[in-house]
Parts: C-alpha cells; sequence; structure tokens
C-alpha cells in the first residue's frame, strides 16, 4: 500500500459524494488497494475491510485520529485524540470456515459478514430490516429438532447470540471508543466506525484543498493539476497570496 496523491483523493472523493457508506468503503478499499481485483475486496470480512482503510487513513493523514463524540446525558461535547494503533484489533480470529453455535435449541452455521454483504443493504432504511438481511447473507445453516428454520422465524436471544459471535470472531469491526465526559461526569462507549470517520476527514480534507486551488488559480493562473503538484511551496504561494 502507498500513500494517495492529492489527485487520487480529489477523484475518490468525488466519485463517493452520492454513494452510501458501505459503498464509499469499496471505493476507499480500491483507492488503498488498486492492484486488488474488486472481488477480492468484496470477499474481505468488515474487520479485514477496516483494517485497511485505517492503514490507508493512516498513509493519507497520519496516525493521529481527533474528533469529537456527544454526552448522551447533558449534551457536551466531547474531543478524543488518539493514535491509530489504539485501534487495531487484530485479524479474524477464525479459521476461515464456517462459525457455528448451540444456542435456545438451535443449530447454526454462520460465515462473518463481508464487504460485499454490507454493500449490498447499504440502501435498506430500516436497521432492523437491514439486520435481518444481513443475517440471511451470512447464514449457512440453522436447525432445531432436526429440522432446518429460516432465518424470519429465528428469536431475538439466537440473532443476538449470533451478531456477539460475529463480533468475537471479527474483533477490527466492532472496535468502541470509551468517553467521559469532563462536564457531568457520565461514562459511556461507542463504536468507532473507521469508513465514516475517514470519509468526514476526506470530505473536509477536499473543501479546503479546494478552496487553496481557487485562491492560487485567482491569483496566479494555475490549473489544479499544478497546484496539486506543488506539494509543501504550495503553503508558502498561499501564505503570500493572503498577505
Amino acid at each position: 500500500m502507498r500513500e494517495p496523491t492529492a489527485s487520487e483523493l480529489l477523484a475518490v472523493w468525488e466519485r463517493c459524494t452520492a454513494q452510501t457508506p458501505a459503498e464509499r468503503a469499496l471505493e476507499l478499499l480500491a483507492l488503498a488497494s488498486p492492484e486488488a481485483p474488486a472481488r477480492e475486496l468484496e470477499e474481505l470480512t468488515a474487520g479485514e475491510r477496516d483494517a485497511r482503510l485505517l492503514d490507508l487513513r493512516e498513509l493519507a493523514f497520519g496516525p493521529e485520529l481527533a474528533g469529537v463524540g456527544t454526552c448522551a446525558s447533558c449534551g457536551e461535547l466531547v474531543e478524543f485524540s488518539i493514535d491509530a494503533g489504539a485501534v487495531r484489533a487484530g485479524p479474524p480470529v477464525d479459521d476461515g470456515g464456517p462459525l457455528r453455535l448451540s444456542c435456545a435449541g438451535y443449530e447454526l452455521r454462520f460465515r462473518l459478514p463481508t464487504t460485499g454483504d454490507l454493500a449490498a443493504i447499504s440502501s435498506e432504511r430500516d436497521p432492523e430490516f437491514a439486520r435481518l438481511r444481513l443475517l440471511e447473507h451470512c447464514l449457512l445453516e440453522a436447525r432445531r429438532n432436526g429440522a432446518e428454520e429460516p432465518v424470519q422465524t429465528l428469536p431475538e436471544v439466537v440473532t443476538t447470540a449470533v451478531a456477539e459471535r460475529m463480533a468475537e470472531a471479527d474483533p477490527q469491526a466492532d472496535v468502541e471508543l470509551a468517553f467521559s465526559c469532563p462536564a457531568c461526569g457520565h461514562v459511556w462507549s461507542a463504536a468507532f466506525d473507521v469508513g465514516s470517520f475517514l470519509w468526514s476527514e476526506l470530505d473536509a480534507w477536499t473543501r479546503r484543498t479546494l478552496h487553496d486551488v481557487h485562491a492560487l488559480a485567482s491569483a496566479y493562473g494555475w490549473s489544479e493539476p499544478e497546484i496539486l503538484a506543488l506539494g509543501p511551496r504550495r503553503q508558502l504561494y498561499l501564505e503570500l497570496v493572503r498577505g
């Protein structure tokens, strides 16, 4: 994996603006691994996907992750700044074969969700229906008293157990950040979605970069590729333009 160029980042931002988060993740994966066939990227588990996106994020914007969380108790915005290494949870812990689970009289075989699975359900607006569709993609077999059971009939205790087993087997797909509110003392944790985090940073970086391009193009008549190729000199020219 190599550091993406400014032109590549702008191009992927332009392609992704109207896409769902899962579709954006696939585009960003392709940027991170340009040599990999699309099918290979779609077959990555959610955790493998997030590990590659975290690698891309470090190459593009550095190892420090900074953002804010909102306290559910008082609404205070709580800033955080952590190293990317702190949210690395390791590769899937299974051997690549089907996972098995016995729960509430059910015997289940299932696999981990892939990047392609997540993209396939990304247009669903109802979270519960999306969860059911994802389980349909991943469930290989569900039996009770020897008879096969459809996904729709599985009780919540079973579907919850399956989700928990998936999270255990693919820890990078289930990363949470711990927060403590300095205003009211409330303590909570929140899921960290590296794909959404990276997209928000890319969006902010793109808007700053295009403002810079506009300023330099207006002052010197240079084209966008010429400005993007300036490297560190660009900041010096901006300082001259802005006085």
